[in-house]
């Protein structure tokens, strides 16, 4: 299991090549939730996400030997980019596998950093099939997309960022997929703010955490219908299990229409561009499902790679 000391290594590895993203404030989400708002705006990372800070951290690790073979990886989208993008800066042959109906945007850019894309169907199981036969058949060098201990100490360097602009912090709202988001920034914020409370958010139909959380046990979900395509998961990963377990206070849904709104608000009333899956755990603020009052809380934008014709049908869209 990861440790913040892990964490912090990470972070001395990934800071020369990562933005240090803002924290972005409201008045109108302070006076509509009754709680001093942050968001961590990693919408404003290297291509679009977080994912670049666990994907550098990853291919940085590897020997010559294995830099040399090449790196595979499945996503569907943003870590697909991560990768891209961290083996172009390190001069690594990338591929990656990437479902049917990945959002153009994100084949786009991954293809634009320089990575071959291979397609399969949309489901966890067969994206994992493709990389592994890939990897078998050309002994490429996997990157996972969360289940790895190289992938969570790099995504919890976003916690290490956040602890420098703020001292104090009641409760940090973080997105699950995979888990690796979670995992490494529930480490670094149980050591970096005392007392803080780490709540992980989904969309109700890909639940498959809320569940995990509640039976002490992996739970997999057939592949969700869900707006949030970066939550298509269906499981958490077991090094992720493990650290849900052990510093994750509560996990809570969302559902879609709630994650409309609040991409809409976040652009109409912030200047904010944020991707499905990025809104999912400012959504949990901004509906305040926690009941909170008089708190300062956190919320990462994991993501702003939204294609364009999803975001016109949602700012055409009528709110429920």
């Amino acid at each position: 299991m990861i440790t913040f000391q892990d964490i912090d290594r990470a972070y001395h590895v990934v800071m020369p090549v990562v933005h240090r993203t803002p924290l972005l404030t409201s008045r109108t989400l302070n006076a509509r939730t009754g709680n001093e708002v942050l968001l961590k705006a990693e919408n404003l990372q290297r291509i679009g996400a977080f994912k670049i800070r666990g994907a550098y951290h990853k291919i940085f690790s590897l020997s010559p030997e294995e830099r040399s073979r090449g790196v595979v990886a499945h996503s569907s989208g943003n870590h697909a980019q991560g990768v891209a993008l961290a083996s172009k800066l390190l001069g690594v042959k990338a591929t990656v596998v990437m479902p049917k109906n990945s959002p153009s945007i994100k084949v786009e850019a991954t293809r634009g950093y320089g990575a071959e894309v291979m397609f399969c169907e949309d489901s966890s199981d067969a994206r994992e099939h493709l990389a592994g036969e890939l990897r078998e058949r050309y002994g490429y060098i996997p990157v996972p997309p969360y289940d790895d201990d190289m992938i969570i100490a790099g995504q919890g360097t976003v916690t290490v960022e956040i602890a420098q602009g703020v001292e104090k912090l009641d409760y940090l709202f973080v997105p699950i997929g995979g888990g690796g988001l979670i995992g490494g920034n529930a480490v670094a914020a149980k050591h970096l703010f005392p007392g803080v409370k780490v709540i992980g958010v989904e969309t109700v139909a890909a639940n498959d955490c809320y569940q995990t959380f509640r039976r002490k046990e992996i739970v997999r979900i057939d592949p969700p219908d869900t707006i949030a395509d970066g939550m298509r998961t269906q499981s958490v990963g077991k090094r992720n299990f493990e650290l849900i377990m052990n510093y994750v206070d509560d996990v809570v849904t969302v559902t879609d229409d709630q994650v409309i709104e609040t991409m809409k608000f976040l652009l109409q009333r912030m200047k904010v561009v944020a991707e499905p899956t990025g809104a999912v755990a400012p959504a949990a603020v901004l509906h305040n499902v926690l009941g909170l009052s008089g708190k300062r809380v956190c919320a990462i934008v994991s993501g702003g790679n939204v294609d364009p014709m999803l975001l016109r049908k949602i700012l055409e869209r009528t709110t429920p």
